[in-house]
């Protein structure tokens, strides 16, 4: 990230391709207005995102999250349990 006026968004697929955008931050900036401005710029689709789920650091992360100065959003597929979850179910398996 290039200072803290930003946000960074970012989407790993499955394959691996990784999508990444900033976005300026502003005060009271919530979820919900990342995703408007992800649609109006055409980065994302309404219907690409309809099935995705989004976290900032791990942590799943619902659509009235206040964004805080250098947060990373994130897009998860097919969230079953968050990265962080996974990190430690994985953990307790080995």
């Amino acid at each position: 990230m290039l200072n803290n006026r930003y946000i960074e968004i970012i989407y790993i697929s499955s394959t691996n391709i990784i999508k990444k955008t900033e976005i300026e931050y502003r005060d009271n900036l919530k979820l919900e207005d990342v995703i408007a401005f992800m649609l109006v710029n055409s980065i994302f689709t309404k219907k690409f995102l309809s099935t995705k789920y989004f976290g900032c650091f791990g942590k799943k992360i619902e659509f009235d999250y206040i964004i805080k100065k250098n947060d990373r959003i994130e897009i998860f597929d097919n969230l079953k349990m968050t990265p962080n979850e996974k990190r430690k179910f994985n953990f307790k398996k080995n």
